[in-house]
Parts: C-alpha cells; structure tokens; sequence
C-alpha cells in the first residue's frame, strides 16, 4: 500500500469523524527532500486519537497497537506499507503543537485533506539550505537535552550543516547531554552511524563538547602521542580509523571475487535489533585504541602500548553495558578489540601456519569479519614513519587470505568432529570433567590443521595428553 493510499485513509475518517488530522514529523520533511522511503507516517489528531487508530487499522488492514495511553500515541502497522503513529494534538491548534517541536525542518505540517504546508518557523528554507535550526532558542534543549546530539544526529542523516547560533547554544548547554536515558543516547549515536560520512559529525560532536561527556575516555584519548607507526595521537588517529572503515565500506577494495565481497557486505548489513552490525562496529572504531592512555610506557626501544587491547576492551563492555547494549553486541565488540592487532602479527612472519590460521578463527568466532575490517582501517589511519609500502602490503595480502579462507570455511559442508566426549570416556575411561572439552579441542585443532584424519589417529593423538 503506497504512502498516497495510507493517507487517503487518514482524510476520509477525518471527513467521516470530523476532525481534523495533520501530516507531522519525518514523513513530510523526506517527501519534500525528494526521498524514497518506506512509508513512515506521523499523524497528529485533534479528536479521539485512539479511535481513529483503530479506525485506520481496520480500513487499513493493520495492526493496532498502544505506545502510550497516558500521551496518547498508538500505532498501526501495515503490512508491507511502513507504520502509522498517531498522536493526539498538544494544544488547541495544530500550530500550537509545532511551537513545541524540536527543529524547523521537523515543525511542518499538512492537513490530509489539503495540500497547503503549514511552516512557522521556516523549515522549507531550511530544507533548501540544508541547515539544522532549533525552533525556540535554548527553551528546545533544556525541555529535552537529548535534542542536543539529535541536532547532530539529523545534519549527518540529511547530510546538513547546523546554524550557527544552533551550535553556539549546543556547546553552551553540552553540559545537559549527562541527563537523558542512556538507552535513548545510544540509540541516537547508532542513528548517527547510519551516515555514510559519520566521522564528520563525531568530530563535530567533540567540537561540541558532547563527544567527552558522552565517552569520558575521549578526553583521556587525546593528546596522546604515539610515535613511530602512527602520525595522530590516540583521539586523532581513532577518528581517521572510522574514517577509513567509512571508506572501506563503500568499495570494499580487496582481492576477492563478487561472491566474497556480497558475503562480507552481508555478515555487516546483518541486523543487530533495529540497526545493522556495521553501525557497532563504528562505534567500536571510535573507542578501540580507549586502553592506550593507562597503558603508554617507554624505554630505549621506543614507545609502548602493552596490553592496551586488554584494557581496551575492558573499557568498551563498560560503555557498552552502560549504553544497555545487547550482550551479543558487546561480545562482538570485546572481540574485534582485543584481536585487531592479530592480523598485523600474522603479516609479520614469514610463512603463517594452519594452526595460527585456525587459532584465529577459534578468537574470533562470529566477530571474525568485524575483526578484519577493523585492522585493515586501523592499518590505513597509521601513517608514522616506520610504516612503508611493504608494511601496507603485506597487512593487505594476510586480510584478503583470512577472508578467503572464512568465506571457504561458511560456505562449505561442515565437517563433522571424528570423535565425542562419550568415545573419550569410553577409550579413556575417563570421567565427566572439564578435560574433555579440553581434549576435543585439541581434537578439533589438529582436526582442522590436516594433522588427524580419522577416528583412531584422534585417539592416539590425544593419548599423549591424558
């Protein structure tokens, strides 16, 4: 059902009922920018909001369902046509209702049964100049101070710029971005990753002052040095590693055949709840160099970051539980931290064995695509004078043989384990314990390796480790 026939609806309950109901919000600015979305519809009723909801629902062929009784919002979702939210009208007027909204370009509205655009506070001319405007001054943020990196959030999605006094008044009430839910920050941050140039925009955030209030380890990120491998410090180089994973994605310029890149662009367009699994890994490129700080050292061989993974990745499950991230989405993130420097020990030996091979894929598991992208793009946003061309290369060459071998590995039959814990305890007589799931594991590595490939081979391989 297109998004003219969902409005039809709308005008012909509001002529039956007689009232009056308007197109708000995200719908109307896209259509007037000329974007093609899938219908996603604000409608704001003065009247019986839930009943008209209802109304719709049937008419519609849609699924009614309450957001809120006590404002007075409902939804319905239409098959295969988007999702209609209803909401009752603040105020006596439909201007009174858009004196309370966050941004001009947010601030319109149009009655359904009429095609004259209701603008108070300039919003066409806004969307002409591509500019982000607050509609009542400072009043906008300090009713909702998530509206401060919302402002942000929409120039990156729009690709806008904001207005100066926008900005000015942002950076003067940064201060209030501690006090929304972190949930919904969260939400608003991976929004702003959706932006195919989001690096622009993190830094605008810090230029702000919402990024460090945000993620407190920024201000301990920068000023940083690290000399030798890279030309930023940590914040700096942190930023230009999301800036080259940005670049990554977009033409993904590797060695490896059409099939092999789809699959890669699908592990990362993979949904992670309403977001794709690439927008967490921007996120994680922001924070994963956050453990260097507390971990820089020196001596005569030069500058130090031992274990800085490790505290790293310490850092980004406290965020991410701080954030209420999923567990599956901080595990991933966990992951693609503490290995990104594993691909660059790998381009550093001569010949790389089946068994670093396999014992990679064993760390890495299901963040293993997440894992590659990421080194490659901190490799790229290292520029110091002990990287050359060669070191380049040969980072490049051992990424593009882990993603081949992965791809093999995903697509291919499973091959079954040759043995179990029962034939262990059997062979062995051994107990139930912990030192079979060791013991298959061994199995599995050597297995996999070429080393064993058959039921008894395994159990004489392993007898020396009983």
């Amino acid at each position: 059902m297109t998004a003219e026939k969902l409005i039809d609806i709308a005008a012909k309950l509001a002529g039956k009922n007689k009232t009056k109901i308007y197109i708000t919000g995200g719908y109307l600015r896209d259509s007037l920018l000329q974007k093609e979305n899938i219908p996603d519809i604000d409608f704001v009723v003065y009247g019986d909001a839930k009943r008209t909801a209802k109304a719709f629902a049937k008419t519609a062929k849609g699924i009614f369902v309450k957001l809120s009784e006590e404002f007075n919002i409902y939804r319905v979702v239409c098959k295969d046509a988007g999702i209609c939210d209803f909401s009752k009208g603040r105020g006596k007027r439909i201007e009174d209702d858009l004196r309370e909204r966050d941004f001009s370009v947010n601030a319109l509205a149009r009655e359904v049964k009429s095609d004259e655009l209701i603008d108070l506070f300039n919003g066409v001319n806004d969307l002409k100049n591509g500019i982000i405007r607050e509609t009542t001054g400072k009043s906008v943020f300090k009713d909702d101070p998530l509206r401060l990196l919302r402002a942000v959030r929409f120039a990156a999605t729009l690709g806008f710029k904001l207005h100066p006094k926008t900005a000015k008044n942002i950076k003067a009430l940064s201060g209030l971005i501690t006090k929304p839910a972190k949930e919904r920050v969260r939400d608003e941050l991976l929004k702003l990753f959706t932006s195919k140039n989001s690096a622009e925009y993190v830094l605008l955030l810090d230029k702000l002052r919402l990024l460090e209030r945000i993620f407190p380890v920024i201000k301990e990120m920068k000023g940083v040095s690290q000399p030798g491998f890279h030309h930023l410090d940590v914040f700096g180089h942190s930023l230009e590693c999301l800036n080259k994973l940005e670049e990554i994605y977009t033409d993904l310029d590797f060695n490896l055949s059409s099939g092999q890149k789809s699959f890669i662009r699908g592990k990362m367009n993979r949904k992670t709840g309403q977001f794709d699994r690439s927008m967490f890994l921007k996120l994680t490129a922001v924070l994963h160099d956050s453990g260097k700080p507390k971990t820089k050292s020196k001596d005569k061989k030069g500058t130090h970051f031992y274990t800085h993974e490790l505290v790293g990745a310490e850092n980004f499950k406290k965020i991410g539980r701080q954030l209420k991230l999923s567990n599956e989405e901080i595990n991933t993130g966990v992951t693609v931290i503490k290995c990104h420097l594993r691909t660059g020990y790998l381009a550093g030996l001569k010949k790389i064995s089946k068994k670093a091979v396999y014992n990679f894929f064993r760390d890495t598991g299901e963040a293993t695509t997440d894992v590659l992208l990421l080194s490659w793009a901190d490799r790229l946003s290292a520029r110091g004078v002990k990287v050359d061309k060669k070191t380049l290369t040969e980072h490049k060459k051992v990424i593009e043989q882990l993603f081949k071998a992965y791809y093999k590995m995903s697509t291919e039959t499973k091959v079954p384990l040759l043995l179990n814990g029962h034939d262990l305890m059997k062979h062995f007589k051994l107990p139930p314990s912990p030192v079979l799931g060791k013991l298959l594991e061994k199995a599995k590595e050597a297995q996999a390796t070429g080393k064993i490939k058959t039921k008894e081979e395994a159990l004489r391989f392993l007898r020396k480790f009983i």
